[in-house]
């Protein structure tokens, strides 16, 4: 049985294959988010943005965008088990970073060797 918290929760899977599928996946979290206030679609559309791009720029396509959307509530973006080219080093992560801390509730870059984690959630109340 799903948890309070899960009921009402929609998870989709996108596939990225690269910086080509990055106007795809905006179009599908616009239209997920669609219902949403404009401010909140905005800054969730910005954090899925930010990470899908980190994934672009430092792991090997392909991967996959898993989100899921509690409508009203928030937004989660995930991308697990990436594969990971040789890293330069997080000071060449800290430009997008700041998004993240700006307008993630939570999120995670845990990059390292040659696999990766990257998740944000997104507070949509606020």
């Amino acid at each position: 049985m799903p948890e309070p918290a899960q009921l009402g929760e929609r998870t989709t899977a996108v596939p990225l294959l690269g910086p080509a599928g990055l106007a795809g996946l905006r179009r599908h979290v616009r239209e997920l988010l669609d219902g949403e206030r404009p401010e909140a679609a905005e800054r969730a559309l910005l954090v899925v943005d930010t990470l899908a791009g980190l994934a672009c720029r430092h792991a090997q396509p392909p991967c996959t965008v898993r989100l899921r959307h509690r409508p009203g509530a928030r937004l989660r973006a995930d991308l697990r088990e990436l594969r990971c080219r040789a890293l330069p080093g997080h000071t060449a992560l800290r430009l997008p970073l700041h998004v993240l801390d700006r307008l993630a509730r939570s999120w995670c870059v845990d990059l390292h060797g040659h696999h990766g984690v990257l998740f944000a959630e997104v507070d949509l109340r606020r």
